[in-house]
């Protein structure tokens, strides 16, 4: 596994710089800024996951409704977000309505009543409901479910606000668009054009932008102290630390009771590493399987798991040592050309199978089939 840590050390031998050097502001600094260099210029294939929502009908009913009035009740507010169209029973509005602010079940709408509702009827209020992304969304592909002959079809925000204001039909086809979310600040949202048939689960896949380095294995929290690990066991207990809180996507690693887990080319390198998959207290946690024997009293590092690819990890590096010139104030030109080749040949390899597994050959089955003079195939990853 590579880890922030290995990205410091490498910093560290590249500048001449050790351990006794405190905090090494700007070494950190060109890991964080090194690694989202790499991970945010390209739609990496390691970084594709897959996702899926379930469509909702929501709806409620109006109780009360005074013609001239912007103000009405509804038996139920949950999901009646600001903004949001609110389709009501035709008759008592002139026109479509949003909602303007919500007040537990009262809510004010952008538009004046043109009939009361007479008690004790009621009126359908069908509430236009968007879908939060997960937050660390880069870009999606094409939304898809399991009914036979779907189509999904996006369009831009400025073509979804044309048609959502007057169409409040279901079924598919469906038409969509991506925009910020409306209700949580860091996230993008599906929003389709009307409402689609209740309870449908949406799948995509999507690209996402893993967590900025925060743990390089250097801080006190994360190395102070000793750990211990029992036979059989996945828990480490550590002595003489409280450890740092949000351990998600963290790595531990153990040397001896004499020497630091220093990483792979230092001259006392780790001895065993796992992965960090919960946080019990402020002195144990839980890793992801066994030690092949128990420890005790040994020293130890926790750091950040480098989220990249084996390909990937060389362009980090290059790009690390960039910004690294950049915030000491020396000449960056040799180590952007540098950065720029790795990169290059990172991308190149961004790949798992380029021609197997197609729906038909291109030409022939390899670039060199027919010899070593016959034409060399594109890559088809």
């Amino acid at each position: 596994m590579f880890t922030a840590q290995d990205v410091v050390d490498h910093l560290l031998t590249a500048t001449g710089g050790g351990a006794q050097d405190g905090e090494h502001r700007a070494l950190r600094q060109a890991v964080v800024h090194g690694v989202r260099e790499v991970f945010q210029s390209r739609q990496w294939l390691w970084h594709t996951k897959t996702g899926a929502f379930t469509t909702l009908r929501l709806a409620t009913t109006a109780t009360a409704i005074t013609a001239g009035s912007q103000v009405i009740t509804v038996a139920d507010s949950t999901g009646i977000v600001p903004g949001r169209i609110l389709a009501i029973t035709p008759g008592y509005f002139a026109k479509t309505v949003r909602a303007v602010s919500v007040q537990g079940n009262t809510v004010t709408v952008d538009y004046v009543a043109s009939t009361s509702l007479v008690a004790p009827n009621t009126a359908s209020v069908l509430v236009q409901t968007y879908y939060d992304l997960p937050a660390n969304v880069k870009d999606i592909d094409a939304l898809c479910t399991e009914t036979v002959g779907t189509l999904h079809c996006y369009i831009s925000p400025k073509e979804w606000q044309r048609l959502e204001i007057n169409t409040r039909g279901a079924g598919e086809p469906y038409y969509y668009t991506i925009m910020r979310s409306d209700v949580s600040p860091d996230r993008y949202q599906v929003r389709f054009v009307g409402v689609p048939t209740d309870g449908t689960v949406v799948s995509y896949t999507y690209r996402y932008i893993p967590e900025p380095m925060r743990l390089m294995g250097y801080e006190p929290s994360c190395r102070a102290g000793t750990a211990t690990v029992a036979a059989n066991s996945t828990t480490v207990t550590l002595t003489g630390t409280t450890l740092p809180q949000n351990l998600e996507d963290t790595v531990i690693r153990f040397g001896t009771a004499t020497t630091n887990a220093d990483p792979i080319g230092s001259l006392n390198p780790f001895v065993y590493e796992r992965r960090i998959v919960g946080r019990g207290s402020d002195t144990t946690l839980t890793i992801d399987s066994a030690l092949p024997a128990a420890v005790s009293g040994v020293k130890y590092a926790i750091s950040d798991l480098l989220e990249c690819s084996p390909q990937m990890y060389t362009a980090i590096l290059s790009a690390s040592e960039m910004w690294y010139a950049r915030l000491a104030g020396k000449p960056a030109v040799e180590v952007v050309q540098l950065f720029n080749r790795d990169l290059r040949l990172a991308m190149e390899n961004d790949v798992v199978s380029p021609l197997s597994g197609r729906p038909r050959m291109i030409d022939y089955p390899t670039a060199r089939s027919m010899g070593w003079k016959s034409r060399q195939l594109p890559d088809q990853g």
